[in-house]
């Protein structure tokens, strides 16, 4: 739709009532705040993907200077491309953000990661310094996990700090201003650059809002346009944020809020069965890639929030998808995919997540009641449709 065959009110003053090429959007979310604010963040796309290909040519093309690349990488994450020494908006700077306290559920993290504030990035730069458990990590582990980790870890955490940093500002009773930059900056931080203008956006993002799209193939989240459910829901709540931090309706704001906290867990849950799915098939000997950098990072995303809600269920969790890495591939517990299933099932019923939006995945959904899989062979019909599943994985769910 273009804004001519919508129009434009009698009393609109400006002498150019349109122009579509000057539209400020991502993925068809209009935003009024400043177009190089919103840029700043949502282009953080853009930094994640020259760290990957820094990363991807020390792997594939100069193997003796893998270790120099990784630093460059590094100081790319430290600094940012457009940003100066020690200045905000680069990468680490939004994983080590001091504000993040105004978040409820980051309380939970300081617990779960043994106080560490900057738990994020601590795990990236261990990764891009071959220290902790990566110091067993293959070359190809260490730039998978870096990857994952800076596009959902990070931007979890930014996405929740600015929404509930608009919040507070309409408690305090400030300015609209503050906090509708804060909803734009946050929707920056979760659909980025590389989705483009259209609504939906395209397949060329990388952030939460696509992981979303290519979770909802396999759990039938999908629209009927072929979007993902979430997303759109996501971004309406957004609208209606707005909508309340313009006129102060600040209780109705703390429940929009929580709202998309809740909704934007359900990809990041849904990433971490697809790769535990994946993984077991791998270690059986079935066609199709393994993810276990990649779940590893989905599931430190999340585990202090599942922790929060159920501890059993994160310690299964963990103990799958994090306690053998980066040696999973030789570790059948690592492996037991259905584990994680029963586990994410236990936690959603006691989080604030509708379960129903979940979807289902492998014909096994996540509400009371409905059937679990017992493993990953329970029937025939399972094991052809994960068969198909990561034979089209490298498409879905790849890192290219």
């Amino acid at each position: 739709m273009t804004c001519d065959l919508v129009g434009s009110p009698a009393v609109d003053k400006s002498e150019s009532s349109c122009v579509d090429s000057e539209i400020s959007s991502l993925a068809g979310y209009r935003y009024d705040t400043e177009q190089e604010i919103v840029n700043r963040a949502s282009h953080i796309d853009v930094d994640m993907k020259k760290i990957e290909i820094l990363i991807e040519n020390g792997m594939n093309h100069f193997p003796s200077s893998q270790e120099v690349l990784f630093g460059t990488a590094f100081d790319l994450y430290k600094y940012g491309q457009r940003a100066g020494i020690n200045s905000k908006g680069s990468l680490s700077s939004i994983a080590r953000d001091t504000t993040k306290d105004v978040v409820p559920v980051f309380a939970a993290f300081r617990r779960y990661y043994n106080s560490d504030a900057y738990y994020a990035d601590t795990m990236i730069q261990n990764a891009f310094q071959k220290q902790g458990v990566f110091k067993a990590a293959t070359v190809d582990q260490r730039k998978r996990f870096l990857t994952f980790a800076l596009r959902y870890m990070v931007t979890f955490m930014a996405i929740l700090e600015k929404i509930y940093n608009a919040k507070l500002s309409c408690s305090l009773g400030r300015s609209s201003e503050g906090g509708i930059r804060d909803l734009d900056i946050a929707v920056g931080y979760y659909v980025g650059s590389l989705e483009g203008k259209e609504d939906g956006g395209s397949y060329d993002g990388s952030l939460i809002h696509m992981l979303a799209k290519r979770m909802c193939v396999h759990f039938g989240t999908c629209t009927s346009t072929g979007h993902a459910w979430v997303n759109e829901r996501i971004i309406s709540l957004f609208y209606a944020a707005q909508g309340e931090v313009e006129t102060g309706a600040c209780d109705s704001l703390d429940r929009t809020v929580k709202e998309i906290e809740s909704a934007l867990i359900v990809p990041l849950i849904q990433g971490i069965l697809f790769s535990a799915r994946g993984n077991e098939l791998h270690y059986k000997g079935l066609p199709g890639q393994e993810f276990y950098p990649e779940g590893y990072a989905l599931a430190q995303s999340i585990l202090p929030v599942i922790d929060d809600a159920d501890q059993s269920a994160a310690t299964n969790i963990k103990n799958v998808m994090v306690a053998s890495f980066p040696g999973q591939d030789d570790d059948k517990n690592s492996n037991n995919s259905a584990r994680v299933h029963r586990a994410m099932k236990q936690a959603i019923l006691k989080m604030d997540i509708d379960c129903t939006k979940v979807g289902s995945f492998n014909g096994y959904g996540f509400c009371a009641g409905q059937a679990e899989p017992d493993s990953l062979s329970s029937a025939s019909s399972a094991s052809l449709s994960l068969m198909t599943l990561v034979a089209t994985s490298f498409v879905l769910f790849c890192i290219v």
